[in-house]
């Protein structure tokens, strides 16, 4: 994602430290991405659940920040 992508806690996760969070952002090609992932610190990745394009009400929400 382009642009500095705006990160926030979704929701807890069912094994300890599975917490699902959401990336909000603008792909190279002009598209307004929103990405679930889990991130797991011990190894600093992160396993992507989901990706698709953001809402009229997330994209609004994108734009204010």
């Amino acid at each position: 994602m382009l642009n500095q992508p705006r990160i926030r806690f979704a929701e807890k996760g069912r094994i300890e430290g599975n917490d699902v969070y959401a990336a909000f952002g603008q792909s190279f090609g002009g598209r307004y991405l929103a990405v679930f992932f889990i991130y797991k610190p011990d190894t600093r990745t992160a396993i992507i659940i989901s990706a698709r394009d953001m809402s009229d009400k997330e994209r609004k929400a994108y734009g204010r920040k």
